[in-house]
């Protein structure tokens, strides 16, 4: 029979079969057949096999809202055909629903004050959740085990207390946020700007590059000597990573025989110059404030070249090997990744635990005293090192959500002495056979600050295991840990105990920079500590303690933010810090804000509703700038936004009038930045991430019609005169000479 005609097509209607004649042939100049469309749009656009049903298996897997084309007979499901989308009464009603369910309670007897659902039209106020309705006086449900959540490509676990977690806690605002980003990835697919560079998400020694056919090949790409200098020269005057992990005077005595003889010297080292010579570009870059496009892109193919040289020289060196200078290097790299990565990334991690492991494999976990072969020098030199490694130990493991690596009974390294530089070179030149006596706490050195941090880690690390342990702790544990944390802060040198950013205008950025870190540290640890019983009942004042102290650190966490935003614009007191503000410390400003937000949606806020709306208020400002780049920033400005929108001074009522979430974003970055510039936190690269930010600030603006009086430079950053000065090293274009 021919194609053209075709057997009677029964269709079922209100129950009858009836008999359709297809028996008319269908026009010759079109033999294609229209298919209805049965998978939903996600399967349809990412070609997966769908289940067709209300949410699929593919969109629960991602946490997305599953939508179906709406048109009669594609086959979604009956229920979908012109069925209204949820308003936000419904999903409020509905959130209010499942926070009942995911409350804690022996039992729905013992459940006093029970929440009854508002249905969809009742009155906004009257979802949230008061203190007095909190039943259990345990930890919250989530920190038993953490969560999973499967997608098509990853199996990710993530620790109760990461932000992420605590946004996954909240059900209606996650689908909210994931329904934007996916609205967002719709909105973007077909996108073919030329400019729009989007680096790889991967770190590039995890995944491979071309290998240099020669050394000379790498020695090429550097630039001429005077150049090379003016770099090294920034690197050790500018950036505070250079005391805690390279010795000044001995690598000035290296970088000379170099100059000398590069042939000879180690693949390793020239690596480490590399590293030296693209952390300054990152960090020097910052500081001018008026910059063309040709010279961003100038400047984007010089990392990128000297990105690729580093990896090429590890390779070449053999790095598992580790040998000499290797983990410095690797150190060095490492922030380079992290420089270039907006968002917290797995790939980081993994390359922390290749460092943490290289460096218990040199020893660095021993105390060198206890070894003939090392030199004092030397000793203390890894006693710097392996204190910046605890630190990154629970920074990173906790950015992803994962237990430390490094277990306290896996070391006895001892903490560094307050030691500068050149009291160090006396024992390097011979003139002391041991290291001079330290100097006092109370007097400032580059050092005093990796001391300082030291401490800290050494009380978060105690707070980490009790965290990561699959046996629920008792809170009798909790305030022990909470005392051993306070203890730490006590012991802090008096130049680096938090002091107000105005009495500090005679201090180094250095040790401004340390202070801010320090603080966020201490609110970190109170954070990990205390956040299970934010939501459990405060019967015979029980947990009134944790949910005070959590309270009290989340909101002087996002003043650090604040702050931070603040000071390292071009003029600030921080501004040559810029570039240490990376997704390391805005995971903790997104934890902070995810409790903000969470307490302020439960309505569980300890009579200072106002306060928290008003920290909400800024921090939004800050996370929508940061948008255009990070995708973590995108989803804590759309948390916070879907947060203050239940209120009449909402973002959603004041600023855009009734647009949803998804659209106003785009509008609000625009009318606060360049639409353009990256944030400072990701030094103008990567709209590419694996997991959560950055970002920058001026002044919280309430009225979309006001203005923007300040000029915007690449970095978003509400900027005005140049204060700092510019540092031209060079054409670094050109080859070695």
């Amino acid at each position: 029979m021919s194609r053209a005609f075709q057997q009677p097509l029964l269709i079922s209607s209100e129950g009858d079969r009836q008999v359709v004649d297809a028996g008319k042939p269908r026009p010759s100049t079109s033999r294609r057949r229209d298919k209805p469309q049965l998978s939903c749009n996600l399967c349809r656009q990412k070609k997966l096999r769908c289940d067709r049903q209300q949410p699929c298996y593919n969109c629960a897997g991602r946490g997305l809202s599953c939508v179906y084309a709406q048109t009669p007979g594609n086959g979604a499901p009956s229920s979908m055909i012109g069925e209204p989308q949820p308003t936000l009464q419904d999903r409020l009603a509905h959130l209010e629903r499942l926070v009942k369910v995911l409350m804690p309670g022996p039992s729905s007897q013992s459940r006093p004050h029970a929440v009854t659902a508002s249905g969809t039209g009742g009155d906004v106020t009257s979802a949230r959740i008061h203190d007095n309705s909190l039943v259990d006086t345990s930890a919250d449900v989530r920190s038993e085990c953490g969560s999973i959540s499967a997608t098509a490509t990853e199996l990710p676990y993530i620790g109760d207390d990461h932000w992420a977690a605590i946004l996954e806690s909240i059900s209606d605002l996650k689908h909210q946020v994931y329904r934007d980003e996916q609205t967002r990835m719709d909105d973007t697919v077909g996108d073919g700007n030329p400019s729009t560079r989007c680096p790889s998400p991967h770190a590039l020694l995890l995944y491979g590059c071309p290998r240099a056919r020669s050394r000379e090949e790498i020695l090429s790409a550097l630039p001429p000597k005077p150049a090379v200098d003016r770099y090294v020269s920034f690197y050790f005057n500018h950036l505070s990573l250079a005391y805690s992990i390279i010795h000044s005077q001995s690598f000035l005595r290296q970088y000379q025989k170099f100059w000398e003889a590069p042939s000879e010297t180690p693949i390793a080292w020239v690596g480490l110059l590399f590293t030296i010579i693209c952390l300054s570009v990152f960090a020097s870059k910052d500081n001018n404030e008026i910059r063309d496009k040709a010279e961003d892109e100038r400047l984007r193919l010089q990392i990128d070249s000297y990105h690729e040289k580093i990896v090429q020289c590890l390779i070449l060196a053999e790095y598992t090997k580790t040998g000499p200078y290797i983990l410095e290097t690797m150190i060095h790299y490492a922030h380079i990744e992290f420089a270039i990565h907006p968002d917290a990334n797995t790939d980081l991690w993994y390359l922390f635990g290749i460092i943490a492991n290289m460096a218990m494999r040199m020893g660095y976990h021993r105390d060198g005293s206890k070894f003939k072969g090392i030199t004092p020098l030397q000793a203390e030199m890894q006693r710097r090192i392996w204190s910046s490694l605890l630190m990154g130990n629970i920074i990173i493991s906790g950015q992803v959500g994962m237990p430390r690596m490094i277990s306290a009974t896996q070391y006895d390294t001892a903490e560094p002495r307050n030691l500068t530089d050149a009291d160090l070179d006396l024992v390097h030149t011979g003139r002391m056979t041991e290291l001079p006596p330290p100097r006092p706490e109370t007097e400032y050195t580059p050092i005093l600050g990796v001391i300082a941090m030291r401490r800290i880690v050494e009380a978060l690390g105690q707070i980490s295991e009790l965290r990561a342990t699959v046996r629920p702790c008792t809170y009798e544990e909790v305030i022990r840990a909470d005392s051993a944390l306070q203890r730490a802060v006590d012991s802090i040198p008096p130049p680096m105990k938090m002091k107000p950013m105005a009495a500090s205008i005679t201090d180094s950025p250095h040790a401004i920079m340390w202070r801010l870190f320090i603080g966020h540290l201490f609110y970190k640890g109170q954070i990990m500590l205390h956040q299970p019983y934010m939501f459990t009942s405060a019967r015979g004042d029980i947990h009134a303690y944790s949910q005070k102290t959590c309270l009290n650190a989340s909101l002087s966490m996002l003043e650090i933010q604040g702050t931070l935003d603040e000071e390292t614009r071009p003029g600030g007191l921080i501004s040559m810090m810029r570039w240490r503000v990376s997704s390391i410390m805005n995971n903790q400003f997104l934890t902070a804000t995810m409790i903000l937000c969470s307490m302020l949606h439960r309505g569980v806020t300890l009579g200072r509703e106002e306060e928290i709306k008003s920290e909400l208020r800024k921090t939004r400002t800050i996370w929508v700038r940061g948008s255009r780049n990070s995708r973590e920033a995108q989803k804590a400005a759309e948390a916070v936004n879907f947060v203050l929108s239940n209120f009449t001074d909402g973002l959603s009522t004041e600023l855009f009038g009734a647009e949803p979430p998804g659209q106003l974003l785009d509008r609000f970055m625009c009318e606060t930045s360049n639409c353009e510039g990256p944030y400072f936190g990701e030094q103008g690269f990567s709209t590419d991430l694996v997991e959560p930010f950055d970002f920058n600030i001026g002044s919280v603006t309430e009225t979309p019609t006001a203005p923007v009086e300040e000029n915007h430079d690449g970095n978003s950053a509400l900027e005005t005169d140049l204060l700092e000065p510019h540092y031209d090293f060079g054409d670094a274009g050109t080859s070695m000479a």
